[in-house]
């Protein structure tokens, strides 16, 4: 259960990182950090990657399938350009 708690926080970690980058480059748009934007985009999704790796099928195909209705939602909005509420 150890190394599951490492990559959760290794997770946690990169997802910070990208946060903070993310509000530095709205706080200063003059600034270009799109270089370190792109490092802590990639560092995130490796991170996910290796989250998935750990969780049972069950819980990937619920996450599928939110990632499915986040999808047709966004399209359906941008479609009909309507304003959803969020679940």
């Amino acid at each position: 259960m150890e190394v599951h708690k490492e990559i959760w926080m290794k997770l946690v970690e990169e997802l910070n990182e990208l946060s903070t980058v993310l509000i530095q480059h709205h706080n200063k748009p003059n600034k270009d950090l799109s270089n370190k934007i792109i490092e802590e985009f990639g560092d995130v999704l490796f991170q996910i990657q290796r989250v998935k790796e750990i969780l049972p099928e069950d819980v990937i195909n619920e996450i599928d399938k939110r990632i499915a209705w986040k999808k047709a939602k966004y399209e359906l909005k941008q479609r009909f350009n309507t304003q959803w509420e969020e679940d």
